[in-house]
């Protein structure tokens, strides 16, 4: 009996299959969010240098509000 299990952690150098492609999924969801925010003028949080701060399309970086 194998004791592998059916979704086990593909060898060296294979990518997960449940994770190939959520780069760009996760790249094209921040340009639509982006998009979205300069459209009805506000900014988007983000994480810059270990700070949290709100980015507006001019690319002006404000502290987040708590």
């Amino acid at each position: 009996m194998s004791t592998k299990h059916k979704y086990s952690s593909p060898t060296p150098g294979q990518r997960d299959p449940d994770f190939v492609k959520a780069d760009t999924a996760i790249k094209r969801a921040s340009l639509k969010a982006r998009e979205r925010a300069r459209k009805f003028g506000i900014g988007v949080v983000i994480q810059k240098e270990g700070q949290i701060v709100e980015e507006y399309s001019d690319e002006t970086l404000r502290p987040a509000s708590s």
